[in-house]
């Protein structure tokens, strides 16, 4: 790498515009689309509503000689939780898809600046290699070695929180699951235990309420608002020990692929 001065990555302030139009489209959409589909109020009217319509068909089926009218109460409120159960999974199932795919755009959209820009002054194709293989705090890593700040911030720690949210829906039960479990158990539904009793938390109870959709996406807003205009080789720093070794690996990939 040569001595002379250049800049290692460039944000244009259109760069910025982009990834935010396309981060504040996604989640706007997934909330008036789907977020609102599944509202708590909501979801307690439809269970009343398939309590109140089991009672009235049992109703109409209803002798006086045979059938407990008490039983039938109680089986229309089993009914009515039922549906509010499913309605509730349903509503899970759906807003961790949304923080999946989220994530994996904001991923997907960094990893493809940092090669756009890396490329130029390191061999595309490697560097292309490399950065779709490494982890996501690796490349994290590797941007702090250019010089920006991210892990010190306040909004890594909610964009860390939801990479492993998103790992633990992806994998279930496996080491994100016990790391998130202990580190965040926010994200994990509560379930009221008995005092003196403690019960490790299931992969099964992973949850992400709205609420905390929001708190990631704000998140990710603000990294891109906070990615510098330029990151000079003057202002590199300290080089990961992991970097060369992993960059050798797969220039010797690119070039076995070559031959």
């Amino acid at each position: 790498m040569s001595n002379k001065d250049f800049s290692l990555f460039y944000f244009a302030t259109i760069d910025r515009s982009y990834f935010l139009d396309k981060h504040n489209f996604y989640v706007a959409e997934a909330r008036k689309r789907l977020f609102s589909q599944f509202s708590d109020s909501d979801l307690e009217a439809e269970a009343r509503q398939r309590e109140q319509d089991y009672y009235e068909a049992a109703g109409k089926r209803f002798d006086p000689d045979y059938d407990d009218e008490g039983a039938i109460c109680e089986q229309a409120h089993d009914e009515g939780i039922s549906h509010w159960i499913a309605l509730s999974d349903m509503k899970n199932t759906v807003s961790l898809a949304l923080t999946a795919g989220m994530f994996h755009q904001f991923d997907k959209e960094l990893r493809e600046k940092c090669i756009r820009e890396f490329s130029h002054w390191l061999d595309a194709k490697s560097v292309t290699s490399m950065i779709w293989d490494i982890s996501f705090p690796r490349l994290i890593e590797i941007l702090e070695w250019i010089g920006m700040d991210i892990t010190s911030k306040a909004y890594y720690e909610k964009i860390d929180a939801c990479r492993q949210v998103v790992n633990v829906y992806k994998h279930g039960d496996g080491h994100a699951h016990r790391v998130l479990s202990v580190a965040h158990p926010e994200y994990y539904q509560d379930i009221n235990i008995p005092r003196g009793y403690r019960f490790s938390l299931r992969h099964e109870q992973l949850e992400v309420t709205e609420t905390q959709f929001i708190e990631f996406a704000d998140a990710i807003t603000a990294f891109w608002n906070d990615i510098p205009t330029y990151c000079m080789r003057s202002a590199i720093r300290e080089e990961p020990e992991w970097i060369k070794g992993e960059y050798k690996k797969h220039e010797k990939k690119v070039k076995m692929l070559q031959d």
